[in-house]
């Protein structure tokens, strides 16, 4: 398993037998391959079907849901403070889908942003930067289960690490996964994963209590007109 404070990167998702690949969930991906098995590994066999179904996916042939990863495991006050930015906002739209590496899904959402509880900008930046670009693992084709996509027109409050691409562009990405990112409705946290419980807290007092008591209000409040 991913131990924690492991550096927060595009492709932080390790899956199952440390191959970087995905774990099909659905019976007929499951099936093994009796006559090859006895001469090849099973790491040999899993990569091959990994291609496969990628490229049948690729090809419009098949639609992938419900995968199965392991994250990196952060509590929420480690996540407060390994984060750059701390935000809470609503889903504007998708900005792009694609794939890292071939087969590792990422999608790019407009994130309209109504407070900045930590920042690393500038206090200008902080109150004229309304619309960010957020980076989550999965898109429409390959989504997972732990950590399903963020909605447009939905309110979250996200936990956000400045990291670099195999393009070296910058990202902004959730740190742990689902473990960044808070769905919120009416004023409330209402999401529950596997490290923590954090439902029906409200944001106020989920993130003063993430910052443990550093932070008490929002550090810019944006006014939209």
């Amino acid at each position: 398993m991913i131990k924690k404070k492991l550096i927060v990167t595009l492709g932080v998702l390790a899956l199952v037998v440390g191959t970087g690949l995905y774990v099909n969930n659905t019976q007929q991906e499951n099936a093994a391959v009796v006559t090859e098995s006895k001469e090849k590994s099973q790491d040999d066999l899993a990569k091959e079907k990994v291609k496969e179904l990628n490229t049948r996916v690729a090809n419009g042939e098949e639609k992938i849901v419900g995968q199965s990863a392991i994250f990196p495991d952060f509590s929420k006050e480690e996540a407060f403070q390994e984060a750059d930015l701390v935000i809470k906002g609503k889903v504007d739209s998708i900005d792009k889908e694609y794939m890292e590496h071939t087969d590792i899904p990422f999608t790019d959402f407009k994130f309209n942003v109504e407070e900045y509880w930590k920042s690393d900008l500038s206090d200008e930046e902080n109150k004229s930067i309304k619309q960010l670009i957020v980076t989550q693992d999965g898109n429409t084709q390959v989504e997972f289960n732990e950590h399903p996509l963020m909605l447009a027109g939905e309110e979250y409050v996200l936990f956000l690490k400045r990291t670099l691409d195999n393009n070296n562009q910058e990202k902004l990405v959730m740190i742990g996964g689902p473990n960044g990112k808070f769905n919120v409705h009416n004023g409330l946290i209402d999401q529950e994963v596997d490290t923590q419980s954090v439902n029906d807290e409200s944001v106020d007092e989920f993130l003063e209590d993430s910052s443990q008591g550093e932070v008490t209000e929002a550090v810019t409040e944006i006014v939209t007109e």
